[in-house]
């Protein structure tokens, strides 16, 4: 039976909520829209990145006090710190009689909202810990188990403090959504320093905040986004995006060594995406992509997911997770950069294209021959991929072409 759609329960609480909140966080209006979809996106992983005064840790403090109460796990990150420090309270008096119940899970395990403050500064070994903790949700001490429950975590990140550790690349590819928060302009400064100063001296934003929701009602919102409607269009779509940035008709790239070298000169497919990546992307950014649609539509009170909801967060999903050639930063000064001026250009191109293979393809699952030969010269890898599945739809594996 298929489940029913959405409510939009407490929405309009929500929004309300939000509107007080930036009121005070003052930002443009895309950084706003990706905020408020993070915010009920169940599970979601968003690294904020900005200077010193941006006003991240305002921010993330605000929405925790406003959405979630005083249900929140926050690690000020530096270099000394242990697993045992970011995971786990030690009672040493039972620890040294009994040993019953002398480890207890800390509020970044248990806590439905999560805030990993400088998360740059932590080392390797607490990262690694908290990949086990977004990956499993249970984490263990000896013989004591811990389960967090549904969450959103933020983290932030100040990318010119010096002499820190970075973050690991597996850590990096379990984080959904990267965004910059950049300075106030001026307009934004006025409008902040009235706010503050002209009819009251208020130097910490937060004391303004007010509780909007609870953390029962949140997770009835995370709920009832899911309850987003995606379509099995949409759903190609997105898979055809994936292909273009992981496919390659040379070589199975995704089992490659990291000593290995693509040459693509002499592929017809030279200077496509598939061409411009060092290496290819795994299958986690695709569900990142659903969740944040979902969001989105959730927030404007619509009740299914569009591929435009698919393409215009790219952005915010893609960048942390690419590694590019080289020679793409001698156009784009960054990899959102990229994202922007080279792969949604090139989907914008291939959008009538593809929605024929997609057509042509759908026809050949229901039986029509003379619909694969319109598959029969694809115009890039993404299509060949359907070309694959068109001609062998119970094959696990394809051969792999060799240009």
């Amino acid at each position: 039976m298929a489940s029913s759609g959405p409510t939009f329960v407490h929405r309009k609480e929500f929004l309300e909520g939000l509107d007080k909140l930036f009121s005070l966080f003052l930002t443009d209006a895309e950084t706003r829209r990706i905020l408020s979809c993070a915010l009920v996106a169940r599970n979601s992983k968003t690294l904020l990145s900005g200077g010193y005064g941006s006003g991240k840790n305002t921010f993330v403090e605000m929405a925790a006090k406003m959405f979630f109460g005083n249900s929140v796990g926050l690690v000020r990150c530096h270099q000394e710190l242990t697993t045992f420090d970011i995971l786990w309270n030690l009672d040493i008096d039972k620890f040294l009689h009994a040993k019953v119940g002398a480890v207890a899970p800390r509020p970044l395990i248990t806590a439905p909202f999560k805030y990993l403050n400088e998360i740059q500064r932590l080392n390797v070994q607490c990262q690694n810990s908290l990949l086990i903790l977004f990956a499993d949700k249970t984490v263990h001490f000896s013989d004591t188990a811990a389960e967090t429950p549904d969450y959103v975590c933020f983290l932030d990140q100040n990318p010119h403090d010096i002499g820190t550790v970075g973050l690991v690349k597996a850590l990096l590819d379990r984080i959904d959504y990267f965004l910059n928060i950049r300075y106030l302009g001026m307009k934004e400064t006025q409008e902040l320093l009235k706010v503050k100063y002209k009819e009251r001296h208020v130097e910490d934003l937060r004391t303004l905040v007010d509780h909007a929701l609870s953390t029962e009602q949140m997770q009835e919102i995370w709920a009832d986004v899911e309850k987003i409607g995606v379509s099995d269009d949409v759903m190609l779509s997105s898979s055809m995006i994936a292909m273009l940035v992981r496919e390659c008709i040379r070589a199975d790239r995704s089992i490659s060594s990291p000593r290995y070298r693509l040459i693509c000169d002499g592929c017809r497919y030279n200077g496509d995406i598939c061409s411009q990546l060092e290496r290819p992307l795994g299958h986690r950014w695709t569900e990142s992509a659903i969740k944040i649609a979902k969001a989105n539509a959730w927030l404007e009170g619509r009740e299914s997911v569009t591929r435009a909801d698919i393409r215009r967060n790219l952005v915010y999903i893609l960048p942390h997770r690419l590694e590019l050639k080289q020679r793409n930063f001698e156009k784009f000064v960054n990899e959102a950069d990229w994202v922007i001026g080279s792969l949604n250009e090139a989907l914008e191109s291939k959008e009538t294209l593809w929605s024929e293979a997609m057509t042509s393809f759908q026809s050949t699952l229901n039986g029509d021959g003379e619909a694969l030969k319109k598959l029969s010269n694809p115009a890039d890898v993404a299509i060949v991929a359907l070309q694959k599945w068109a001609m062998n739809p119970d094959a696990a594996k394809q051969e792999r072409q060799h240009a």
